[in-house]
């Protein structure tokens, strides 16, 4: 009986370990912060409103304005962000919001 109890005790552990790893899918140095800061994306920033651990749970941001610099082009727009995986990496998903009424 003793030993059926601590096989429980120890799964009853593994499983809150995987629960723990499950509440923060990505980290913070997985992210190649240089590329996104490229293109007008900085980690401070996001540190900074409160959004930087949002990200890494795989959650969607609140609505942010950004300025970015893609291919050259000036590129104004409201928009929330969201980590997934892309063949396991860590890909940002830029998700422009358009605005009311048109």
């Amino acid at each position: 009986m003793m030993h059926e109890s601590n096989e429980c005790e120890i799964l009853k552990n593994q499983n809150m370990e995987m629960n723990k790893v499950n509440n923060t899918p990505f980290k913070a140095e997985d992210v190649n912060w240089d590329e996104l800061a490229g293109i007008g994306i900085l980690k401070d920033e996001l540190e900074m409103s409160g959004e930087l651990d949002t990200l890494l749970r795989g959650e969607k941001t609140k609505v942010m304005p950004l300025s970015l610099v893609l291919l050259g082009v000036d590129v104004v727009m409201d928009a929330t962000l969201q980590l997934v995986r892309k063949d396991g990496e860590p890909l940002l998903e830029i998700l422009g919001i358009k605005p009311v009424g048109q």
